[in-house]
């Protein structure tokens, strides 16, 4: 089954620091996490399985910057940028057993 055969659970606006991504966004699925948009080559999708997920993090919003790290356990962080509903996707992985969820104020 391929995303485009079912709704994501939860789906938000998206910016990564320090890489482009125009249209970011960032949805959930049952199993999964998907970064999407477009960069200077074009159309990127980088799925992210809930399993290979260590910890999310969700930070103080500053202007601008990272309120929300996801940190694969094999890959490099990904610092975001989610612009409306942060707190729907604390609660969703507060509710969530498989990935550590570490809320700073």
């Amino acid at each position: 089954m391929t995303d485009d055969d079912r709704d994501p659970v939860l789906r938000s606006a998206l910016a990564l620091r320090r890489r482009t991504l125009w249209r970011g966004t960032l949805e959930l699925y049952e199993d999964h996490l998907a970064i999407a948009g477009w960069t200077w080559t074009g159309s990127v999708w980088y799925p992210l399985p809930i399993t290979d997920i260590r910890e999310v993090e969700k930070r103080p919003t500053p202007p601008r910057g990272a309120n929300f790290v996801i940190r694969p356990a094999d890959r490099r962080d990904f610092y975001c940028r989610i612009e409306d509903g942060i707190f729907y996707w604390v609660k969703v992985f507060r509710d969530d057993e498989r990935v550590a969820l570490e809320v700073e104020h």
